[in-house]
């Protein structure tokens, strides 16, 4: 002991003097040990009660479920639909799977949606669920413009040639014949306009008076009308131009009480030609 102090104590003032670190008494062993495992403890304790309250919250929620896609109130009473005119309401809910008396809870939308949509009437379906029991069903039919034969059988077909489906006595439409011969696929894009410019008037004549179209490679698109015994043809170079005569020809001759005379009427190349009948000549 010099001056009351230790030895060790005063060397260590005189290193903190020199700049250097004093020595720390060492540490006990197995204090940082055990120390770690308590932290250990303590996290796996803290996942466990969490795991234990989702599982509670879990078990909860299943049991809230089964009570819900049983209970009464939550029972399909009502069911709107808009849109469809080829399908029936009956048959719309027969291809959705779903029916008044369902459960609303236990209804999957995207199951009925998917299963409209493989429908071949439906082109676009929404289908919305409004608690505690009502369902919303918005449809967009493809609409038929004409028939066509196809592997023996007769289908509906849309505007641009495309099968919808097969001609049905539940859903019986009458609609003019499609033929589309070797090489006039080139018209096709036409039949939609054509229909469209009947229904505007540009030709003198109704479209339930036509009783078949063909697309031809020669003629462009041909329309027979059976009541009338008559053949229209109108080549697509220049299809304004040809339909505006040709409905400017015919309604001439209409004017003047000689369209029942007409056999065929071409028009093509910026002319008209007109067949009459052989009797009429």
């Amino acid at each position: 002991m010099i001056g009351g102090l230790k030895r060790g104590s005063r060397k260590n003032r005189l290193n903190v003097a020199r700049g250097r670190e004093p020595k720390r008494p060492p540490r006990q062993a197995g204090h940082g040990r055990f120390s770690g495992f308590w932290r250990i403890v303590l996290v796996i304790s803290a996942l466990l009660g969490l795991a234990g309250a989702v599982c509670v919250v879990g078990a909860i929620s299943l049991w809230l479920y089964g009570k819900a896609i049983t209970s009464e109130f939550f029972t399909t009473r009502h069911i709107d639909i808009a849109g469809n005119t080829r399908l029936t309401r009956d048959m719309v809910l027969q291809y959705g799977g779903l029916s008044e008396g369902d459960n609303s809870l236990g209804i999957s939308i995207a199951d009925v949606e998917r299963n409209l949509r493989e429908t071949p009437w439906v082109e676009e379906v929404s289908v919305k669920r409004l608690l505690p029991d009502r369902f919303v069903i918005k449809l967009r039919e493809r609409i038929p413009s004409f028939w066509i034969h196809k592997d023996g059988g007769l289908f509906y077909a849309n505007e641009k040639g495309e099968i919808i489906a097969p001609v049905e006595s539940r859903n019986f439409l009458s609609l003019p014949t499609l033929k589309i011969l070797p090489g006039g696929e080139e018209a096709v894009p036409y039949l939609g306009r054509l229909l469209q410019d009947i229904r505007n008037g540009v030709l003198p004549m109704e479209s339930g008076a036509i009783a078949q179209v063909t697309a031809s490679p020669a003629a462009g698109v041909e329309i027979y009308l059976e009541d009338r015994e008559m053949r229209l043809s109108i080549a697509t170079d220049d299809w304004e131009g040809n339909l505006a005569r040709l409905g400017t020809a015919l309604g001439d001759l209409a004017r003047r009480r000689e369209l029942g005379s007409v056999r065929e009427a071409r028009a093509s190349n910026g002319n008209v030609w007109i067949v009459r009948n052989q009797a009429q000549q």
